[in-house]
């Protein structure tokens, strides 16, 4: 059996994706994937190769680029997967990369629905390049915009977390109200929901918040639940073994460069817009995203407001704009469209992991919202796959 080196540095929620959708392609095409997390120099190196003799590399590392020589492997037989070496070394290599601007801008539409004239971004705690591009895509796009863009600074590099907590309550502080904030991630944008309880700063009302990733068990975690750019991690190291093994062919006749798009917004309620304030409607929205596909009736919903039933169904159009149960069909939308996105969901299965008990009701509220049968709507996800 050949065998490909994978080359990543950390064991991180993107890593791991990225190594399950490599590790798919290469099951299909009969190759081992040998995991390598080790720094390498030259003489290191060759005795890995010596050893293993792979037909091809794959290199996902997201070291600062003065921390990471990509001159070390053979563009010939090497793939980059979200690397993002010197850009001189860059381009002799072929890779796969995510579509950074596509994740930027629906984050920043999200944001915009707040209609601020300030937005905020929070870097990751080191300046790695895929941080500081998604900086920049914000930056240009609120320029288009006409609108200011405040971006966290620590005064140093390495601060412990109690004095960045600190200086990002600091920061909070002095941002105009309301505005709508980017985090580099999901981990980045923790950090801030954090400092913006310790701050009392109100979100989403004072501040709307985004990060990207949706790294679920942290999106979760936070209070309130936070608000995400789900990236498509596993495609991403699917098609790098599929370059990889265009490339190891001698199919690729110049240096390619792959972007995969993201899978689309994840809206939690660190972002979720309330025409007012109304806890209990927040608290109300959250019970629907998180239990809309488990049989949830209005009434379940209702249920959380300190008042009759027909005084709660006002309390929350009057907050979101919109009905109980127009909330969890949208759910429940969402929730299908995920499925349906899967080729191993069974399409008779849906209706039921949804919400609904009867298939042809699901079918034909799903056609009416989407203008598509299951079917066609699954064939189109495909296709643009």
């Amino acid at each position: 059996m050949d065998t490909i080196l994978f080359f990543q540095r950390n064991d991180t929620y993107a890593a791991r994706l990225r190594l399950e959708g490599l590790s798919a392609f290469a099951r299909e095409i009969g190759w081992h994937v040998q995991v390598y997390t080790e720094r390498f120099d030259r003489a290191a190196l060759d005795e890995v190769l010596d050893f293993w003799r792979p037909v091809g590399t794959v290199l996902s590392v997201n070291d600062r680029q003065s921390e990471f020589d990509a001159s070390l492997f053979d563009p010939a037989r090497t793939i980059l997967l979200d690397c993002f070496p010197p850009h001189r070394i860059a381009r002799a290599f072929s890779g796969v990369f995510t579509d950074s601007p596509a994740a930027v801008e629906l984050a920043a539409r999200e944001l915009a629905a707040k209609d601020c004239r300030d937005y905020g971004f929070v870097p990751w705690s080191v300046p790695y390049a895929w941080s500081e591009n998604r900086l920049n895509h914000f930056a240009s796009l609120l320029a288009r915009l006409h609108r200011r863009l405040h971006v966290f600074a620590p005064s140093r590099e390495g601060l412990a977390v109690k004095e960045t907590q600190r200086e990002l309550i600091a920061w909070l502080r002095a941002l105009p109200k309301p505005c709508g904030i980017l985090a580099a991630n999901d981990r980045a944008a923790d950090n801030l929901l954090t400092a913006c309880l310790l701050a009392h700063v109100s979100v989403p009302f004072e501040c709307a918040v985004v990060g990207v990733d949706d790294e679920v068990t942290v999106c979760e975690g936070t209070n309130p639940t936070l608000s995400s750019v789900r990236l498509d991690f596993k495609e991403s190291g699917y098609r790098a073994g599929a370059l990889l093994a265009e490339l190891v062919a001698g199919r690729l006749a110049a240096r390619t460069a792959v972007t995969v798009p993201p899978l689309g917004l994840v809206r939690r309620n660190s972002s979720r817009t309330f025409l007012r304030t109304d806890r209990f409607a927040l608290t109300a929205s959250e019970v629907i995203r998180a239990k809309a596909c488990d049989g949830l009736s209005a009434r379940d919903v209702l249920a959380v407001f300190p008042c009759s039933r027909r005084l709660a169904e006002i309390r929350f159009r009057n907050a979101t704009g919109h009905s109980v149960l127009d909330e969890i069909r949208a759910v429940r939308l969402e929730r299908a469209k995920k499925l349906l996105r899967n080729p191993q969901c069974d399409l008779a299965a849906v209706a039921n992991l949804c919400g609904y008990a009867s298939t042809p009701t699901f079918a034909r509220i799903f056609k009416a919202a989407t203008g598509m049968t299951m079917s066609a709507y699954r064939r189109s996800a495909r296709t643009a796959r």
